[in-house]
């Protein structure tokens, strides 16, 4: 795998975001030819091999599966927090943690003020929660629902390849990211 410095940053960059555009930016490459350069670079065997191997590692170093993440971000699709209307911060903190999960922020607040001489206390409980528009969007990023919108709105499609011209380290390393991508263990490594 022969990739520039500026290519591995850009890997680097992108598994952050799934972001090609801003990870070209970030990576140093000039904005105004980021979006092209993000999409050339992710068409490259070489980058889509290291952006795979990245992904695995971040994965396991965060002992976090893509099943588990789809499955975090359904339940926050899925989520119904009118289970919260009216609860007292005591009653709050005794959600279970799936639904306290779902609370981006959360802010009690406590007015004292005197009403025909006497004080008053009222208290409100602002709650934000995850968005489930950004939940949906990201599934549909980890499952790839994206992919086929880009390939139709690619005015020049990528022709077949024609894998007669490839060497064998190059269709060991296609052989690799597909056997990656279907879940399937790699028979052909030599390693």
């Amino acid at each position: 795998m022969d990739l520039t410095n500026k290519q591995i940053r850009f890997c680097e960059e992108y598994v952050l975001d799934l972001n090609a555009t801003q990870a070209c930016i970030r990576a140093g490459y000039s904005e105004k030819t980021a979006n092209r350069i993000g999409s050339e670079n992710l068409s490259k065997l070489d980058i889509q091999y290291y952006i795979s191997e990245l992904k695995e590692q971040i994965s396991k170093k965060a002992e976090i599966t893509h099943q588990e993440t789809l499955e975090r971000l359904k339940t926050w699709f899925e989520s119904d927090i009118t289970v919260l209307i009216g609860l007292s911060p005591e009653e709050v903190k005794a959600l279970p943690l799936e639904v306290r999960q779902l609370i981006a922020s959360y802010k009690h607040v406590s007015k004292t003020y005197s009403e025909e001489g006497r004080p008053v206390t009222e208290e409100t409980i602002d709650v934000k929660f995850v968005s489930k528009e950004r939940a949906a969007d990201l599934i549909s990023k980890h499952i790839g629902f994206y992919e086929k919108n880009n390939q139709q709105k690619n005015p020049n499609p990528e022709p077949e390849l024609n894998l007669e011209h490839l060497t064998v380290d190059e269709l060991l390393m296609l052989i690799k990211l597909q056997s990656k991508a279907m879940g399937v263990k790699d028979e052909f490594s030599t390693e």
